[in-house]
């Protein structure tokens, strides 16, 4: 609701934005890659993005899903530093996070190789993405006994949160596919590290059991009282609340019911440093989708963490056509302006329905659209009926533009090329700093990484010796640190992540007496961290041809070239190949006709037009374009309307424009 103006003559008028205005925000999309190695080695599938996947996070983006309410407590996009989620991957068609960052580290589906095994059981879990709850594709399970991929890898988003700390009440939940007793193996869906302590969410693949678990930095373990899953998908949670390091209480969750918690005391949590705090491993044993963790920093009761498993319904979400093999990071879009143009780039459409709910379909959705009329108009409804037939909608020779990426290991930060890090304000703010450790002191920094930085290593940085090779290109990481032009050989201790999508933290910190940088003699920066980039290969175009269409109109060519979703050659060709034959050919377009109103017709219906006398008894159109206005003469639309049946062959000199007549 935009503006309420009550009036003197006893009416109300309220203007409203339609839900369109809800995705104008902004839409924070990671950088992602296929990695190199899987590409080398054959295996592509089960890297792609499904299309529909990103539709889905700039959806999300407004507050749109058709899956559950979720904590009614959240609004789903929760950044306070109190409370809120703090990763999240739906994995609806691919790996990409709604909230978090992706690790270094990546496995996938081997799925080219594992749809030619002989054993049953393998090729049953050879598609990397199955159907999911609520409508939506799922993350698939691998097959038993591969491990070795059955792991994926994120670092929280922890900048303003104080999420790196272990104290607080923490929830671990997600939707799990149980096949039945015995057919998966045990396994960790869910685990975060935080500091020196794991904490859990655990399934017993023998009688579907759930649990949470706390693993100390010593090793001891705690784990709470099982639930139980029925077979096919159930909403699981582990909660946990750490009030300090000695004191302790989780419980399970399963759908609806909850166990009794458990609670230990004279334990030894100690929140103790470590580079890998932050990082979220997701094991895919089983088929997963809405992977979340959400953390309060106070302590609460777990009655607090009660998740609602009832569909929100605001959203309709296709799955996707196309499949796409990188990004980049996507901050400043409008979360509109990216599903639409993923949508186009597979003949998709975004839309919102007659209940407002965010609407994506596919190519295929759209011809299905075309089986049923949800309207006949005639001559007494229809203002005006003309069409016209143009060869303009002839193409019949695609030249398409496609550009490919992929993962490998990089410089995400050389101090000869970027700018000096920055320290933060009391502010808040972020300001270029003096690149030196002062004497015995530690130091922290914060660090923007580009649009192509996928993570960064968290590890200490190598010290090289004063001699040791240093070019443009290497190395890809390492340090040298220098008190004015003095080469110390023993470097600072080291530890750099991303804590944000935008944001990396290098902590440093001397043991010497005297404050040390890394500019060396002649003035030569000696600093670089290394970690995971996308790299874009060079664009490659090629064509597809109509050559039947090509005989009757002539060569008609088409170039797509300017949409950055169009980037692997196989599956764009595939895409592609259907719609080639339907503009291979004149489409009759109606002019717009003005009908009286009605809110039940949406974009892409059908409608009849009945006009027996002219043009004919029954043409079927689909609706393109809606313009709706409302006046003292009542509610018109005029439809923009393409004509998918046409009246067939006629006779010109049969003394009227019959039911046979057609264009030729």
């Amino acid at each position: 609701m935009r503006n309420v103006i009550p009036n003197r003559d006893g009416t109300l008028t309220i203007e409203c934005l339609d839900n369109v205005e809800r995705l104008r925000g902004p839409v924070s999309l990671p950088p992602y890659a296929l990695w190199t190695s899987y590409l080398n080695n054959g295996f592509k599938r089960g890297g792609l993005i499904d299309s529909s996947s990103i539709i889905d996070l700039a959806a999300r983006a407004g507050g749109f899903t058709q899956g559950p309410q979720m904590w009614p407590h959240l609004d789903g996009k929760s950044r306070t530093a109190t409370f809120g989620p703090i990763l999240s991957v739906p994995l609806h068609g691919s790996l990409l996070p709604e909230f978090g960052m992706l690790d270094n580290a990546q496995s996938f589906h081997l799925t080219e190789q594992w749809e030619l095994d002989p054993d049953p059981g393998v090729h049953l879990r050879a598609e990397a993405f199955v159907p999911g709850p609520h409508g939506y594709l799922a993350l698939g399970a691998v097959p038993r006994g591969r491990n070795d991929w059955a792991y994926h890898r994120y670092w929280i988003d922890e900048f303003n949160k104080q999420a790196g700390s272990l104290v607080g009440t923490w929830c671990l939940g997600g939707w799990i596919y149980y096949a039945g007793p015995g057919v998966d193996e045990s396994s960790t869906p869910i685990e975060i590290q935080i500091r020196k302590n794991r904490l859990q969410l655990v399934v017993e693949g023998s009688n579907g059991g759930v649990a949470a678990r706390l693993i100390e930095q010593g090793g001891f373990m705690a784990t709470g009282p099982f639930g139980f899953m029925q077979p096919g998908w159930n909403w699981v949670q582990a909660d946990l609340i750490v009030e300090n390091s000695a004191n302790y209480a989780m419980r399970a969750r399963v759908n609806d019911t909850v166990t009794a918690e458990s609670r230990w005391s004279g334990r030894d949590a100690r929140d103790i440093n470590d580079p890998l705090s932050g990082l979220c491993t997701i094991q895919n044993k089983t088929a997963l989708s809405d992977v979340y963790i959400t953390k309060y920093n106070g302590l609460q009761t777990f009655a607090r963490f009660t998740y609602d498993r009832s569909p929100q319904d605001r959203a309709r979400v296709s799955w996707g056509r196309n499949r796409i093999a990188y990004t980049l990071r996507e901050n400043g879009r409008e979360a509109w302006d990216l599903a639409t143009e993923v949508a186009a780039a597979e003949y998709g459409v975004t839309l919102f329905d007659e209940r407002g709910r965010f609407v994506f379909l596919n190519y295929d959705d759209l011809a299905e659209r075309r089986g049923a009329d949800v309207r006949t108009f005639t001559l007494d409804d229809l203002a005006n009926l003309g069409f016209r037939v143009t060869l303009d909608s002839v193409r019949n020779v695609w030249t398409v533009t496609t550009t490919t990426g992929r993962a490998l290991a990089g410089c995400v930060y050389d101090l000869g090329r970027d700018d000096v890090p920055n320290f933060r304000a009391a502010n808040g703010e972020l300001l270029p700093d003096v690149f030196n450790i002062p004497r015995v002191s530690t130091k922290e920094w914060f660090i923007e990484v580009n649009d192509h930085v996928i993570a960064v290593e968290p590890f200490r940085l190598p010290y090289l010796p004063q001699d040791a090779l240093w070019e443009e290109h290497a190395p890809l990481l390492g340090c040298m640190s220098f008190t004015g032009a003095d080469y110390k050989p023993l470097g600072p201790n080291s530890e750099q992540k991303l804590i944000d999508r935008n944001l990396m933290r290098l902590w440093m910190s001397n043991g010497y007496g005297d404050p040390v940088g890394f500019i060396g003699p002649n003035n030569e920066p000696r600093f670089r961290i290394g970690g995971t980039l996308v790299l874009e290969d060079e664009p490659k175009t090629w064509t597809i041809r109509d050559e039947t269409s090509v005989d009757a109109y002539g060569e008609r060519v088409i170039e797509l070239n300017d949409s950055p979703w169009l980037q692997d050659e196989w599956q764009t060709r595939a895409m592609l190949a259907q719609l080639v034959d339907r503009i291979g050919r004149p489409i009759p377009v109606a002019d717009e006709i003005e009908v009286p109103g009605d809110p039940r017709v949406q974009l892409l219906d059908c409608v009849q037009l009945r006009d027996e006398g002219g043009f004919g008894s029954r043409i079927r159109g689909q609706v393109y374009g809606i313009t709706r206005r409302d006046d003292a003469d009542g509610i018109r639309d005029r439809y923009a309307v393409e004509v998918i049946e046409p009246p067939g062959p006629g006779m010109w000199d049969s003394g009227k424009w019959d039911s046979t007549f057609t264009w030729s």
